[in-house]
């Protein structure tokens, strides 16, 4: 059982954002390429996959917060991570490629499994997340002994490669910036970010800085969508949604941070709204639950495409069912986590202790 006194809230609260953003995403992909480009009913759903794939690098933050300066062996991290993830994992890609090769007409040779495997279900979250984990440790090591000064050192590199991405000037030939590349940066930026004091700051105006941080990055990469312009390849890998994840993440922390440390204030009484009662319950269990909603939420959104051969769902308007849509997936995958996690041996595979 997991107890609710031992965890940190905001990290909570990141985390069920992060998995509504990312079903976000997913019910929106339909409606974009179903709808006239640039048209009303194309702009909510686009809106809606830009800021739903925040949800990614806002998981990455969270996971680089719980498990980075920790004192832990090498073989100790290795199987604690990996016996949380892989049974629920493989449990449910075999369940995918069963309702794929079934329900869908994807081809049931080696290739299509394999093309399924890699391809489907936004299980390159999965396999980016497991290369994290195994390269882990060595930046574990790192932080643990030069701490918040070496992850402004590697951040700053890291920021380098992001804006390099932006501008399509990454790789610098003969210039090797792998080890700093890539979406380990979130994961040592999320550790920073909850570690990091800044003493001249103030925790209400860090949390205002975040808000605008969000809202300008957001309008700027939401120009750059609506007008088609392309910035950054990989796009998730460029400055702007770094930008946007950073200040979703900073409002957040520092909400919390300034209402615990003013428990007369207005704001200390919206948070305890969200913490102490029956939605910071709700909050709570979608963050327990999120990693297994991820694993089988793509499964209610393949169900709407085969229905959409028919009753052409995604050519309707979006602004009345991509909402509706959204709420389904939601409490199907909810739900069923829900169930799962109270059966014995099945809760092996509702991936409830991540």
């Amino acid at each position: 059982m997991i107890n609710i006194t031992k965890r940190i809230f905001y990290l909570d609260e990141i985390r069920a954002l992060a998995i509504l953003l990312i079903i976000l995403v997913s019910t929106s992909k339909g409606f974009i390429s179903n709808q006239s480009y640039q048209s009303a009913l194309w702009i909510l759903p686009s809106l809606f996959e830009n800021i739903g794939n925040l949800g990614f690098q806002l998981f990455f933050m969270v996971s680089g917060a719980l498990l980075l300066n920790k004192k832990c062996s090498i073989p100790d991290f290795l199987k604690n991570r990996f016996s949380k993830i892989l049974i629920p994992l493989l449990f449910w890609i075999v369940v995918m490629i069963i309702f794929k090769i079934l329900f869908m007409g994807h081809a049931s040779n080696p290739k299509g499994i394999v093309n399924i495997i890699l391809n489907e279900g936004d299980l390159w979250f999965m396999w980016t997340l497991i290369g994290l984990y195994l390269f882990l440790p060595v930046i574990n090591s790192y932080i643990n002994h030069y701490n918040t000064k070496g992850c402004e050192y590697f951040l700053a590199v890291w920021l380098f490669t992001l804006i390099l991405v932006t501008f399509k000037m990454y790789p610098i030939k003969n210039v090797e910036l792998r080890y700093f590349a890539g979406f380990m940066g979130y994961m040592v930026l999320g550790w920073y970010l909850s570690n990091k004091q800044f003493k001249s700051i103030s925790d209400r105006s860090m949390m205002i800085c975040g808000i605008i941080m969000f809202l300008i990055s957001s309008a700027v990469a939401l120009h750059f969508v609506f007008n088609s312009i392309k910035i950054g390849s990989p796009y998730k890998l460029s400055i702007l949604p770094m930008l946007q994840a950073t200040g979703i993440y900073l409002a957040i922390k520092y909400a919390a941070d300034y209402s615990e440390k003013n428990q007369d204030s207005r704001s200390m009484r919206i948070y305890s709204f969200f913490k102490d009662t029956s939605l910071g319950k709700g909050i709570f269990s979608l963050s327990v639950c999120s990693y297994g909603i991820f694993l089988v939420h793509k499964f209610p959104i393949w169900i709407f495409e085969i229905i959409d051969k028919t009753l052409h769902i995604y050519s309707r308007n979006p602004f009345k069912w991509e909402p509706l849509m959204f709420i389904i997936v939601l409490l199907f995958s909810w739900g069923l986590i829900l169930v799962l996690s109270k059966i014995p041996y099945l809760n092996k595979i509702s991936a409830t202790d991540f």
